[in-house]
């Protein structure tokens, strides 16, 4: 979505929301309401329409679940974690391949990286959105990684299929990050009842 469409959807949001504001049937929900017109300001007064408009994006493309950063360390990851001044709270990093979860609390400045199962969740969804078909097949995991860095611009997530198993071919632009996720990394996620 261009810069310009998206400050107009913002605006006419924005002006709903105002609108919404003053309704009488909002009596109780004033706080909620003047909490989205801060948060949709922010955006405006801060100038954040790009960063916005690639998350709407990503969110428009069932892509997986949206990282903030990606190392190829443990020890880089944690030392950027040490060095930002004010880390996002619960936003997820790759490190590697793997999804892990920023912890923040400011008051006690405690920050920790622990393994994310938001990969294992969204692979549940994603089964059940998106029936797994493979796009592609590989004899083996080198294969299917040789053929993924070889695309120019892969789509976000794709199925293929590495001997018997299906993965999730996924690709996060922000970072040219491209990973294989096996379909079996929702097992023991998904609902069963």
């Amino acid at each position: 979505m261009n810069s310009r469409k998206l400050e107009e959807r913002l605006s006419k949001t924005e002006e709903f929301f105002t609108k919404l504001l003053d309704d009488p049937d909002a009596v109780g929900e004033e706080e909620l309401i003047q909490f989205i017109l801060d948060t949709l300001r922010f955006i405006s007064v801060t100038g954040q329409y790009a960063a916005f408009s690639k998350y709407l994006e990503h969110l428009e493309a069932c892509a997986p679940p949206y990282v903030v950063a990606a190392f190829n360390t443990k020890q880089e990851a944690q030392a950027w974690l040490d060095k930002h001044p004010a880390p996002p709270c619960f936003a997820d990093i790759l490190i590697g391949n793997d999804y892990h979860a920023v912890m923040y609390h400011r008051e006690t400045n405690f920050r920790r990286l622990p393994i994310a199962r938001s990969i294992n969740c969204y692979l549940v969804d994603l089964e059940k959105e998106v029936p797994p078909v493979a796009t592609a097949s590989f004899a083996t995991h080198e294969e299917a990684e040789a053929w993924l860095r070889a695309q120019p611009n892969p789509a976000r997530r794709a199925w293929v299929k590495i001997g018997s198993e299906l993965y999730l071919a996924a690709y996060h632009p922000d970072f040219n990050h491209r990973a294989l996720y096996p379909l079996s990394m929702a097992d023991g996620y998904r609902d069963d009842t």
